[in-house]
């Protein structure tokens, strides 16, 4: 679960930053900030764990595939934040001080690598998205 809230995080802290815009991704561009250099069969799996990811986000309507580039080199998606996606990250937790958005602090967090936040932030926002509690709007 810890690989799975790191991904999301940094995926989420990237869409919210360019939001509306789609962003380009790729397995790639997340591998090194969510595998450990160590985790060979991490590695090994990662771009098979990574399409399943946005698959399931985009399942459970936090974000949109508006086009898919996949081919034989492996996935790549143009991503954006749904309308469920945005919300849930505009939202400001009731249980952490200061008036920063969960978006703002996944972009910020993103940016520093810092995973154990990330993952929080992560299973704050998908939990208070499905409970509606937790949060201020």
């Amino acid at each position: 679960m810890e690989k799975f809230n790191l991904l999301v995080g940094l995926l989420f802290g990237r869409l919210y930053e360019e939001f509306p815009v789609s962003l380009r991704v790729t397995p790639k561009q997340f591998l090194n900030q969510t595998i450990a250099e160590d985790d060979e069969e991490g590695s090994f799996n990662f771009i098979e764990y990574f399409e399943s990811t946005l698959r399931w986000l985009e399942t459970a309507e936090y974000i949109w595939i508006t086009q898919d580039f996949s081919d034989d080199g492996g996935p790549e998606f143009d991503v954006v934040l749904s309308e469920k996606g945005l919300e849930t990250l505009r939202r400001v937790p009731k249980s952490l001080e200061g008036t920063a958005s969960l978006g703002e602090r996944l972009s910020s967090f993103a940016k520093s690598k810092t995973s154990d936040a990330v993952g929080t932030l992560v299973s704050l926002a998908i939990t208070s998205a499905i409970s509606g509690s937790g949060i201020a709007s």
